[in-house]
């Protein structure tokens, strides 16, 4: 079986299997991936956030040589910093984040690397999807928990909370699953406060996450709009 992290699923849900495009929600995969990253950081109890700031736990690589990259970076800085110093700081890397988890999704034979040319000048390559089983076993089990409240694992949580943080339930479940399951997945994260099998750090991990996301993506959705016009 392959494995794959929460931030290897989150980019292969949010990458269009036919078109190999990214969805286009603003600022959904800036932030949704730091927040991926961040969130399977303390999943794998890596750090953990103290008034506001990520605490590292343990500089033990994780197995995983894009975590560990990320991981030094903080267990490197110079100062602990704010869980929004993190956020932006790992926001500001997408692309390079994207090439990372992009390359090794070709390598585990999930997707290819199709090249592209935009106006015969521009590169704007392509990564169809080739191996369409694992995306299809995690879209299952996500469609399962949101239509017949099946319990979620931790992970699964954290990945049902990210889509929803992000507005990409629609462009991840699909239109007419995204409406008609819109109560169950509100009532699946409610629930999740009061799951005692999660631990109360990841928890306190998780909601301050996503409710920084949510700031950061409004200010930066509000400061766009504003500089357009």
């Amino acid at each position: 079986m392959i494995r794959l992290n929460l931030v290897d699923k989150f980019l292969l849900l949010a990458l269009d299997d036919d078109k190999g495009t990214f969805a286009s929600e603003p600022f959904a995969m800036t932030y949704g991936l730091a927040g991926a990253l961040l969130l399977e950081l303390s999943l794998k109890e890596c750090v953990s956030i103290e008034n506001k700031k990520v605490i590292l736990k343990r500089k033990k690589r994780t197995e995983d040589v894009f975590l560990d990259t990320y991981l030094e970076l903080i267990a490197n800085s110079k100062k602990v910093r704010t869980l929004m110093h993190w956020v932006q700081a790992f926001g500001n890397k997408e692309r390079k984040i994207k090439k990372e988890i992009l390359e090794k999704l070709i390598s585990k034979g999930i997707l290819v690397k199709r090249e592209e040319k935009f106006l015969w000048v521009f590169n704007n390559d392509k990564f169809p999807t080739v191996n369409s089983k694992p995306e299809n076993m995690l879209r299952k089990r996500l469609y399962e928990i949101i239509e017949n409240l099946r319990k979620p694992e931790v992970d699964e949580l954290m990945l049902i909370s990210l889509i929803d943080t992000c507005n990409l339930n629609r462009t991840i479940y699909g239109k007419e699953r995204s409406n008609k399951c819109k109560s169950n997945i509100k009532e699946i994260i409610q629930d999740a406060k009061h799951n005692n099998s999660i631990s109360s750090t990841i928890k306190e991990v998780h909601d301050i996450i996503l409710a920084m996301i949510v700031v950061i993506i409004t200010t930066s959705t509000t400061a766009a709009t504003m500089s357009s016009n």
